[in-house]
């Protein structure tokens, strides 16, 4: 049978889950003690369920819905630059300026349509566009040739 554990050891485990901050991997490592132990002066506490994921799943998801709020201004923020870049194409630059200004131009778009795509969804309708696209394709140049 092990040696039972210091009184002083148990409170500092019953702390560190009581903080919530600390997974019970890792307050098993801190105080040099097995999972089990760990589990075992949590339920004597009277502590249920003290290693839920259930405040990583809300992170998670609150992660993931503030980083499609920064997409979106990433979004907006592209169009506004695009905007601002063809006012300055409209007062028709000279040579290299232009071409410099439309390529500037295009790439924004570019790099906004790829946001808003990303934000879409899976992209299966994108997919099944650009199959039925090359389907028709090999159709033009194969499936209405006659044989002779």
């Amino acid at each position: 049978m092990p040696a039972p554990i210091p009184d002083t050891t148990r409170a500092a485990i019953l702390k560190d889950i009581r903080a919530g901050e600390k997974s019970r991997g890792q307050i098993a490592r801190d105080h040099e003690v097995s999972t089990t132990t760990v589990s075992k002066i949590a339920a004597d506490a009277g502590i249920d369920s003290p290693f839920s994921r259930e405040k990583t799943q809300k992170a998670t998801e609150a992660r993931v819905i503030d980083n499609k709020a920064r997409r979106t201004q990433l979004a907006s923020g592209s169009l506004e630059a695009a905007e601002e870049a063809l006012a300055e194409i409209r007062k028709t630059l000279p040579g290299s300026a232009l071409r410099d200004l439309a390529i500037t131009y295009g790439v924004l778009i570019d790099k906004h349509v790829a946001i808003e795509k990303h934000d879409s969804g899976s992209g299966a309708e994108q997919a099944v566009s650009l199959l039925g696209a090359m389907f028709a394709d090999m159709q033009g140049r194969h499936g209405d040739t006659p044989t002779e």
